[in-house]
């Protein structure tokens, strides 16, 4: 019998196979439950088997109060590259922002929660894919030149930034793949990517929108 349950404040869910992945966003972390059978996750909601929401539950992943607002759902995978942008050198003051937001980032080392709410309200522009495509390469030619460039996260926030100087906006995106266990971020615009080929991604099934 498949009953119905409410995901914890902070805790977001994805179904790969069988398998579920959750991210706890309050412990930082990422959840493996194998073989949970049929199981969905539509926003907060979650249907499955009485002996999987148990579980859930004994783990303190669900919630049992009055039912909340839905969170947004991440988008669906990109398929489409950012249009081809042409290369110029970058400007002095390009230089001098992407070196104040490396430092910045470079400092901290902020969890999923604090990234969620430093970022929760920002804004800029997301109808001028040729305008974040030359923001995105100037970026990209900058990159080599930071002391580290770190990993996606980190990539990630650094991008994110850029973009926001430049009045341009574009979703974090977070995903997760199992067996083996990875976990993943990245930058898209509707179905278009912005920090990678979109191919790369295949695999992701994404679980986490900021």
């Amino acid at each position: 019998m498949t009953e119905e349950g409410q995901l914890a404040l902070g805790v977001h869910a994805v179904p790969v196979g069988r398998d579920l992945i959750l991210l706890d966003l309050a412990a930082d972390d990422y959840l493996l439950f194998p073989d949970c059978g049929n199981i969905a996750v539509d926003g907060e909601r979650l249907r499955g088997s009485m002996d999987v929401l148990l579980e859930l539950a004994s783990a303190e992943l669900l919630h049992s109060g009055p039912a909340r607002a839905a969170a947004v759902a991440p988008p669906p995978l990109p398929v489409r590259q950012l249009p081809a942008s042409s290369s110029s050198r970058p400007r002095l003051g390009d230089v001098a922002t992407f070196g104040g937001i490396w430092a910045d980032c470079a400092r901290r080392r902020p969890t999923l929660t604090r990234l969620a709410a430093a970022y929760a309200n920002r804004s800029g522009r997301r109808d001028d894919l040729d305008a974040i495509s030359s923001r995105a390469e100037t970026f990209f030619q900058l990159l080599p030149f930071a002391p580290r460039t770190g990993a996606c996260l980190f990539q990630a926030e650094l991008l994110l930034r850029f973009l926001n100087a430049g009045g341009l906006d574009a979703d974090w995106v977070f995903g997760v793949r199992a067996w083996p266990f990875l976990a993943h971020c990245w930058l898209q615009v509707d179905d278009v990517c912005v920090s990678q080929s979109a191919e790369t991604l295949s695999h992701f099934h994404p679980i986490l929108v900021i």
